[in-house]
């Protein structure tokens, strides 16, 4: 993992750190995170991303992704054509 630095207003970051009783680094690590998730949802309501990768950036597995977007209260960019051939390729597999 490579380390990245940043300018922070750190008055901010101490107000988090006091509120969450977390020191400035764990601060950081969860904002990243958040926002990473909260980000990697947007670019998949604008149909930037599928699913998949949506679920790669947001650095969840594809169940959890799938939560994410129904908390945002986004629509899922698939079509009923996509769910039938899943669901065929699936009947494919199984048989």
């Amino acid at each position: 993992m490579e380390t990245v630095s940043s300018r922070l207003n750190t008055g901010t970051l101490d107000v988090f750190g006091k509120v969450l009783n977390e020191n400035r680094s764990e601060v950081v690590r969860e904002l990243v995170e958040k926002g990473q998730k909260v980000r990697a949802v947007e670019l998949y309501k604008e149909k930037k991303v599928s699913l998949g990768l949506g679920s790669k950036m947001a650095g969840v597995p594809l169940g959890e992704f799938l939560d994410l977007l129904k908390m945002h209260n986004a629509d899922l960019n698939i079509s009923k054509e996509d769910v039938q051939d899943a669901l065929n390729a699936a009947r494919r597999i199984l048989k």
